[in-house]
């Protein structure tokens, strides 16, 4: 996909059009267009990084047509931008209709059946080498289809081999730290995910034994984070 210019007029004109979804003291992150579309605004943080060659924008789109060619859903990207006299880069897209993970465990949706399936997604992630960082419970879809989809691509890769044990565990210590998920990740919920996970993995016994025991004691490890609070 080309990157076409966005002039700061331009994107103005769009600020003050949409509804700003996420920002920091930088900024807008996040814009909700009037047309229902999302624009994703990607500032680079120093000048020598590799957004010099791929710009945060390119890679994101990247990242959604590799999970398609994969099966997994996800958003569709429309165009991606850069500004003019400016480092950074813009992606539009179009949002992949349904809740977040993390809605149905506020609202107490979220039941074992759910979260058994749950596990068994991460199981075909790790199966189709995705690693995933953000993983967390807010980037998770589930659609009107009750499937599972991705959402917030940028900080992922994409192997063609199945993802490594050591792999598999870092990417389950991201699916457990967010602290805003840890009241509503209860131990009956955890581990419906983690059979589901076991269930569908590609492990030889033992090593689905370890994974269960590294899960548990992680997510053990986190909820006394909460506790103590």
């Amino acid at each position: 996909m080309r990157i076409h210019p966005l002039s700061r007029a331009q994107l103005d004109g769009l600020c003050d059009q949409g509804r700003v979804i996420e920002q920091d003291h930088h900024g807008v992150k996040v814009l909700h267009l009037a047309d229902g579309r999302f624009l994703k605004f990607f500032r680079r943080k120093r000048w020598l990084n590799r957004d010099l060659l791929a710009p945060a924008a390119v890679r994101f789109a990247h990242h959604a047509v590799q999970l398609k060619r994969l099966g997994i859903p996800t958003l569709q990207v429309d165009s991606l931008h850069r500004i003019p006299g400016e480092p950074h880069s813009v992606a539009v897209y179009r949002p992949l209709p349904g809740r977040t993970l993390r809605q149905l465990l506020v609202s107490g949706e979220a039941t074992p059946q759910l979260m058994y399936r749950i596990g068994t997604f991460l199981a075909l992630l790790h199966r189709r080498g995705v690693y995933f960082r953000s993983v967390h419970p807010g980037n998770i879809v589930v659609t009107g289809m009750q499937q599972f989809g991705l959402i917030d691509l940028l900080d992922m890769k994409v192997r063609p081999w199945s993802m490594s044990r050591w792999a598999r565990r870092r990417n389950w210590l991201h699916f457990l730290r967010t602290p805003q998920d840890r009241p509503y990740l209860t131990p009956t919920l955890i581990d419906a995910v983690i059979l589901g996970y076991l269930d569908d993995a590609d492990l030889p016994q033992r090593e689905r034994n370890n994974v269960s025991g590294q899960v548990r004691q992680t997510y053990e490890s986190v909820r006394r984070l909460t506790s103590d609070v």
